[in-house]
C-alpha cells in the first residue's frame, strides 16, 4: 500500500466515554485537525501569546445546501444550526477541546450552580454580552425565548426537546383545549428570571443531559421578535446576533459571509477575521475548490479525487466517524405502509454494505439499528452494553429470508392487489445533489431486483421535503438525523407519537405499538440504572425499527482534507469546532 506524506487519521470511538454533547438536526461543521503551530515566512503577524498567524485571518469552506432562515424558533435544518452556531449563543457552549473530547464551556453564561437533587438550574448572564446593536443580553431574553416555544401557535421546531423536562413546558405547548391535563400557560412553565442578570430553570426530574439540550434554544429578543413578527430571520436587517460572527453578507445559493463579532464578549480570543461559506453542490467542483485555493477543506469519497489531494502534499487527512444515523421514513397512514410486513419487506430488501461500497467507496458503518457505533449509554457504549441486541434487523433477516412473499402477504392482508409490480409508491429525496439521484436510483434497483415494485422517485430541495413531510405528505422520505446529546433517547425520542419531531401527525404511527414504545421511553427516563436503560432502549428499537416505521441505512465515517495552513482545528462526533481556537498560518 502506498505511503501517504501525513496522514492523520482520527479514531476516537474509543474515548466516547468522555464525550457528552452533540450537533443538532445534521450537522455540517467539518471535522479537521491540528497541528504544531510554527512560524513561516507567510505569518507576519502574532496573538497576545505569541502565536505566529497570517495577516489575513479568513477561512473558507463549502457545504452543498443553503440555509432555511435565520429564525432559531422556525428554522432548525442542519445547515440552519451549523449558520446558528456562528451568530447566535446560548447560555453554553459546546466544542472539542484540543484533546479531541467533547466538552461543555461557558457561554452567554459565565457560571451556573445545579441544586443537590438536580432539578434546579442556576445561570449568571455575562455583564459584557450584548446583542448585535449593542443591547445588552439579559435574563428576559432567555424567559421570552423559552416562553416563546411552549407557545403553541409558535410551532417552533425545536420545543419538543423541552416537553417533560422543564416543568409545565409539555403542558403548555399543546395545550390546544383538547386535553385537560395540558391547560398550562407559557408564564407556567419553569423558566424564571430571578434578576436582569440571572435566570433558573425548574425541571420534572434531573436530566444529566440537560446542558446539551440548550444548544437547541439558540435566543431571540423580545422587542425585535414582537416587532418583526413573520419576518424574523427572514433577512440580514431583520435578524439580531450576539455569537462570535455576525453575517455580512447573505447570497442565497451562492456564499454567507461572516466577520467577527467585535462586540461579542470573547472577541479578543476569536483569530479569525473572517468565515466564508460557499454552496458548491458538485462533489468534483469542490475538490477541485480545494486544489486551487479557493475553499480551505472539503470532504470526498471519490477515490481518484482523495488521490490527488493526498499526492498533492499541502492537505492533512482526518477519517471521523459520525453520530447521526441516515435513515428511511415511511409514511405509516399511507394504504400499503400501514402494514409492517410491507415496511418490513422494504426495509429489509436492500444491501447495506453494498450501498456503502457502491455510493461512498465503503467509508461509513451499514446500520442495523437507529443507533451509530458511537452511541454511550452512560460511560459504556449502548451495543456494549446489550451486546449487539440492538442490530434488530440483522435477527429480521434471518427470520424473513424471502422478502417478496412477505410483501406479497403484507399486500393480501390489506385487502391490495398482490401484484408488486401494481404498487404506487413514491420516494422523495432530501436535496437534488447528484448524490441524492444516485443514491435514490440504487434503491429503486434494489427494491425492483428484490420486491417486483416501480419506485417513483420525486427529487426535491432539501426544505421542500422536511415541508412535505411535516405534512404528512410523502410515501417513503430519506431522513438523517443529529442527536442533540449522546444518548439512545436523544434518538428514539424523534418518534415518540406525541411529541417528538417525527411525531404521529407526520410518520402516521399510531396504535399499541407507539403507545408502548412511548411508555418504554418514558420508563427509560425514569430510571437510574444505564444498563437498565439499554435493555429498554432494544425494546424500544424493536418497535420502531423492528415494525418497519424507519429504515436505518448507514452513518457515514467521512474523509476531510483540510489545508496545513488552517490551525487549531480538533473533531469529536459528538461536538461542534470551537472557533476561539482557529486560525491561519503559512498560507
Amino acid at each position: 500500500m502506498k505511503k501517504f506524506k501525513k496522514v492523520i487519521i482520527l479514531v476516537i470511538i474509543f474515548a466516547l466515554c468522555f464525550g457528552t454533547l452533540t450537533g443538532c438536526g445534521k450537522k455540517e461543521d467539518a471535522p479537521a485537525t491540528t497541528g504544531d503551530v510554527t512560524s513561516t515566512d507567510n505569518s507576519n503577524g502574532s496573538d497576545k501569546d505569541g502565536i505566529q498567524m497570517d495577516a489575513e485571518q479568513v477561512y473558507k469552506y463549502s457545504f452543498n445546501s443553503d440555509i432555511t432562515g435565520l429564525n432559531p424558533m422556525l428554522n432548525t435544518t442542519g445547515p440552519d444550526n451549523s449558520i446558528h452556531n456562528f451568530i447566535l449563543e446560548t447560555l453554553v457552549s459546546e466544542v472539542t477541546d484540543e484533546n479531541n473530547n467533547a466538552v461543555i464551556k461557558p457561554g452567554v453564561a459565565k457560571d451556573w450552580t445545579i441544586s443537590e437533587d438536580g432539578t434546579v438550574y442556576t445561570f449568571n448572564i455575562r455583564e459584557d454580552a450584548v446583542w448585535s446593536d449593542g443591547v445588552p443580553v439579559t435574563a428576559n431574553d432567555f424567559l421570552f425565548t423559552f416562553r416563546t416555544m411552549a407557545t403553541p401557535e409558535v410551532g417552533s421546531t425545536n420545543a419538543w426537546l423541552f416537553d417533560g423536562v422543564i416543568v409545565n413546558f409539555g403542558e403548555s405547548l399543546y395545550n390546544d383545549g383538547s386535553n385537560p391535563k395540558n391547560n398550562k400557560k407559557p408564564e407556567d412553565i419553569g423558566v424564571k428570571a430571578i434578576d436582569e442578570k440571572t435566570i433558573e430553570f425548574t425541571l420534572t426530574k434531573p436530566y444529566g443531559y440537560f446542558l446539551e439540550l440548550l444548544n437547541g434554544a439558540k435566543p431571540i429578543r423580545q422587542d425585535k421578535y414582537e416587532e418583526w413578527g413573520e419576518q424574523y430571520g427572514s433577512s440580514l436587517d431583520k435578524c439580531l446576533m450576539n455569537g462570535r460572527f455576525t453575517v455580512e453578507s447573505w447570497d442565497p445559493n451562492v456564499q454567507m459571509t461572516f466577520v467577527k463579532n467585535e462586540k461579542y464578549w470573547d472577541a479578543e480570543n476569536t483569530k479569525l477575521q473572517k468565515v466564508e461559506r460557499k454552496i458548491i453542490q458538485d462533489p468534483a467542483t469542490a475538490a477541485q475548490a480545494l486544489l486551487s485555493g479557493e475553499i480551505d477543506y472539503v470532504a470526498t469519497n471519490d477515490p481518484d479525487w482523495k488521490k490527488l489531494i493526498i499526492e498533492d502534499g499541502r492537505f492533512e487527512t482526518i477519517v471521523v466517524p459520525d453520530n447521526a444515523p441516515e435513515f428511511l421514513g415511511f409514511n405509516v397512514q399511507n394504504k400499503y405502509f400501514k402494514n409492517p410486513k410491507i415496511r418490513l419487506a422494504f426495509s429489509l430488501a436492500f444491501d447495506r454494505e453494498k450501498y456503502l461500497e457502491d455510493l461512498r467507496e465503503g467509508e461509513g458503518e451499514p446500520l442495523y439499528s437507529l443507533m451509530p457505533g458511537v452511541t454511550n449509554v452512560g460511560d459504556k457504549l449502548y451495543s456494549e452494553r446489550v451486546n449487539g441486541k440492538n442490530e434488530v434487523l440483522k435477527d429480521l433477516q434471518k427470520q424473513y429470508p424471502d422478502l417478496k412473499a412477505l410483501l406479497i402477504e403484507g399486500l393480501k392482508e390489506e385487502g391490495l392487489d398482490p401484484d408488486p409490480a401494481k404498487m404506487n409508491i413514491s420516494y422523495v429525496t432530501r436535496g437534488t445533489t447528484e448524490y441524492s439521484k444516485k443514491s435514490a436510483e440504487w434503491l429503486l434497483q434494489q427494491w425492483k431486483e428484490k420486491l417486483g415494485v416501480e419506485i417513483k422517485i420525486d427529487m426535491i430541495e432539501w426544505n421542500v421535503m422536511w415541508d412535505r413531510v411535516d405534512a404528512g405528505d410523502y410515501d417513503i422520505c430519506t431522513a438523517g438525523w443529529g442527536p442533540y446529546y449522546n444518548d439512545p433517547n436523544g434518538l428514539l425520542e424523534l418518534y415518540e407519537p406525541v411529541n417528538g419531531y417525527f411525531n404521529s401527525k407526520k410518520s402516521g404511527w399510531t396504535g399499541p405499538d407507539a403507545e408502548k414504545f412511548s411508555e418504554i421511553l418514558e420508563k427509560a427516563s425514569n430510571s437510574p440504572d444505564n444498563q437498565e436503560r439499554a435493555e429498554l432502549f432494544v425494546e424500544a428499537e424493536k418497535l420502531l425499527v423492528g415494525t418497519g416505521v424507519i429504515a436505518p441505512t448507514y452513518c457515514k465515517s467521512s474523509t476531510y482534507f483540510v489545508a496545513k495552513y488552517v490551525k487549531g482545528f480538533y473533531v469529536n462526533p459528538h461536538a461542534g469546532l470551537d472557533y476561539s481556537l482557529i486560525y491561519i498560518s503559512g498560507k
